[in-house]
């Protein structure tokens, strides 16, 4: 009979011991992914921290597990008043990493045209994957397509980012550096108010003077584009593809067409969890070649011709083709 209630005080010990250690897990990732915030967000000094640590830990008084935590992080992402930041599941962030054709979706198509045997078309559509591969392929792609229609000599080209509703600017800056005229175009603005400028020079990716990624291309001698260049835009133009847009600001030759992009003009960062999830922050606002900084949600960036849409998708395509060549033929 002793022994027996040894070995029952010993079970009731040791749940209590487990039930304490998975609370003690949940309570340590929570404050891990806080205070990953505090660090980083581009608002942190606009956040009363102090009241948000207090009531996200309080409502997770009740999680059992690190799972139960993801509502309550989704929660605090809102009080910092980005619009921008994310919280990925570990499932989501498999996905994100195993690219494309992996997970049976439909790899991004980049179009291109020769149009009235004058104007070079193409489309840089969203690229939504952490796969590298997939990086690799969407540059080598969108180089091929560049140089095929260079062939023609075209006298003036149109950039389409209408519906590019974002995703990996990497790739995106990588394959739009031959029609940019410089190299400081782009940058986020932190909360400390320093400013890093992107570059991309013969397969390196850099934040201001650090690689952040290094391509492995079969495309690399892309001539550079000089010609005038039209970009459309659209409401759907929105955070990576409004910082692709945002590249060409103030450059010479270039016009807009179309409407005010989406206005998530704010650069974003992901950081691993502890369980594989992914806290995606926005830890600065865009500023283009000129240093302006655009800090206003849902402003965007703002065409220099507008199209009024009439809802019909055809209709609305003509209007937009027939003023990007109007302007092309305006522009000297």
């Amino acid at each position: 009979m002793y022994k027996i209630s040894i070995i029952i005080i010993f079970c009731f010990i040791s749940i209590a011991n487990t039930a304490y250690s998975q609370a003690d897990s949940v309570k340590k990732y929570l404050i891990s992914a806080l205070d990953m915030m505090k660090a980083k967000s581009v608002n942190k000094g606009k956040v009363n921290w102090d009241s948000l640590y207090n009531s996200s830990l309080k409502s997770a008084a009740t999680c059992k597990t690190i799972r139960d935590t993801y509502p309550i992080i989704t929660d605090a992402l809102k009080g910092l008043e980005d619009a921008h930041s994310r919280f990925y599941a570990p499932e989501t962030v498999k996905e994100y990493l195993l690219g494309y054709r992996a997970t049976g979706q439909e790899f991004p198509v980049i179009k291109a045209d020769f149009l009235e045997n004058k104007y070079a078309y193409i489309t840089l559509p969203e690229i939504g994957c952490y796969n590298f591969d997939d990086w690799n392929e969407y540059v080598d792609t969108f180089y091929k397509r560049l140089t095929e229609l260079q062939k023609h000599n075209p006298k003036g080209w149109i950039l389409d980012l209408r519906d590019n509703i974002g995703g990996m600017f990497y790739p995106m800056y990588a394959a739009i550096s031959p029609l940019l005229n410089d190299q400081k175009v782009i940058a986020t603005k932190d909360a400390k108010g320093e400013i890093t400028y992107f570059a991309y020079k013969n397969g390196k990716f850099y934040e201001g003077k650090n690689l952040a990624h290094q391509f492995n291309l079969k495309n690399k001698g892309v001539t550079t584009v000089t010609k005038p260049l039209v970009i459309l835009i659209n409401k759907k133009t929105g955070s990576s593809g409004e910082f692709a847009a945002i590249s060409f600001a103030g450059q010479k030759n270039v016009k807009f067409i179309g409407e005010n992009t989406q206005g998530l003009t704010s650069g974003n960062q992901e950081y691993k969890l502890s369980d594989g999830a992914f806290l995606v922050l926005t830890i600065g606002n865009t500023v283009d070649r000129n240093q302006k900084e655009y800090t206003k949600i849902g402003e965007g960036l703002t065409p220099d011709f507008k199209i009024e849409t009439s809802g019909k998708q055809a209709e609305t395509n003509r209007l937009y083709m027939s003023k990007a060549i109007e302007v092309l033929n305006t522009i000297k």
